[in-house]
């Protein structure tokens, strides 16, 4: 019998980090909804943190697979993984699956509010216009007296 019992460890490691990650976005959806930056900025810290972590459990991921092909190089890797590694690998698929969308709806409500605050921006205080003739728009609510 193989012995897959490190690997397991180490899916296991991936699929909480992975999970962390996911709670951490959805907090940043929340906190972003009600406009309580601060706490999303405090929370990018942790999050980079989370993010080494899974990349070094991903590697350790990789290091004990390739061990393990190795010390078994007559069989296949479907004939290596035991019915354990293979769920963990499916549920480690998957968490990567709901961390990418969430991530891409948190960029998406990011991104909206981003335009939203320089749309304001620049009707107080617009900016030159990249165009032939170079010239700035007047504010629509600001006017400099000088």
């Amino acid at each position: 019998m193989i012995q897959t019992d490190s690997l397991h460890i180490y899916l296991q490691e991936a699929i909480n980090i992975l999970n962390s990650l996911i709670k951490f976005t959805q907090e940043d959806i929340d906190d972003i909804k009600v406009a309580n930056h601060e706490v999303i900025f405090n929370r990018c810290n942790t999050k980079a943190v989370a993010i080494k972590e899974f990349e070094y459990a991903k590697s350790r991921i990789d290091k004990e697979i390739i061990d393990l092909t190795k010390k078994h190089p007559h069989l296949n890797i479907a004939q290596i993984l035991d019915e354990k590694a293979d769920l963990l690998l499916a549920d480690m698929r998957k968490a990567l699956e709901e961390l990418k969308s969430i991530n891409r709806h948190y960029a998406h409500i990011a991104f909206a509010l981003s335009e939203f605050y320089t749309s304001i921006a620049d009707r107080l205080i617009p900016r030159e216009k990249a165009d032939y003739k170079s010239r700035a728009e007047q504010s629509q609510l600001l006017k400099i007296e000088v």
